[in-house]
């Protein structure tokens, strides 16, 4: 049975092959981390970093400022619930467009190529963020895993707790990671790869995103 939660887990997937292509390949900046960005950031300031290693993250910080606001918006638009969630087709053009620039160009670490893909991932990935705190489904994270794997081990048996949705959190964790992983694997035949995996994969997810149901009409959350 189709509903967002499908859909939330393959743009799971999603986020973790978008990390991979940005850090490893387009200049050690996050396009959807932005504690990672903020964090690296800082530590380039507080060990005496060049100015060019500091301005690196900032045009990634200001992208994804961007895309929040513009999720923001389409979330407050005056439409019905399936309608306010076609935010997630605006994400997805912009990750098809950010895959035509790397399909063309060859975007690396220092050219503008490499900057626009970055962006334009960057501007996706906060219209994502600003669209799940709306749409998400609770104890499915999407990118940052810190709350996630703290909640698997201070909810385990271990500590006391009764494990409750244990599966939701570490199939979330283990599809971010296998998210990173293939595209870690995929950057070795260049950029553009990862990204195709991207598009298609999120043309996937648009479907339960865009006409699924939440859980709570679908039956007990799994």
């Amino acid at each position: 049975m189709k509903n967002v939660t499908t859909g939330l887990y393959i743009i799971t997937s999603t986020c973790g092959i978008i990390d991979a292509v940005c850090f490893l390949a387009l200049g050690g900046v996050f396009a959807e981390m932005m504690t990672g960005n903020l964090l690296l950031m800082s530590l380039s300031i507080g060990s005496g970093g060049a100015t060019g290693d500091v301005a690196r993250y900032l045009p990634a910080m200001l992208a994804f400022a961007c895309g929040a606001l513009l999720g923001g918006r389409l979330l407050r638009a005056p439409a019905s619930l399936r309608e306010r969630r076609f935010g997630f087709a605006a994400e997805w053009l912009v990750i098809l467009a950010a895959t035509a620039v790397a399909w063309r160009e060859t975007p690396d670490a220092v050219n503008m190529a490499g900057h626009v893909v970055v962006f334009m991932l960057a501007f996706a990935m906060g219209i994502q963020n600003a669209m799940v705190r709306a749409h998400g489904i609770p104890n499915l994270a999407t990118n940052v895993m810190t709350l996630t794997f703290t909640a698997i081990v201070a909810d385990s048996r271990a500590a006391g707790g009764d494990n409750r949705n244990w599966q939701r959190r570490g199939l979330s964790i283990g599809l971010f990671c296998a998210g990173a992983a293939i595209g870690a694997f995929l950057l070795k035949f260049g950029v553009v790869w990862p990204l195709v995996l991207t598009s298609v994969l999120f043309g996937v997810a648009m479907v339960p995103l865009t006409f699924g149901t939440p859980p709570s009409q679908t039956g007990p959350n799994p």
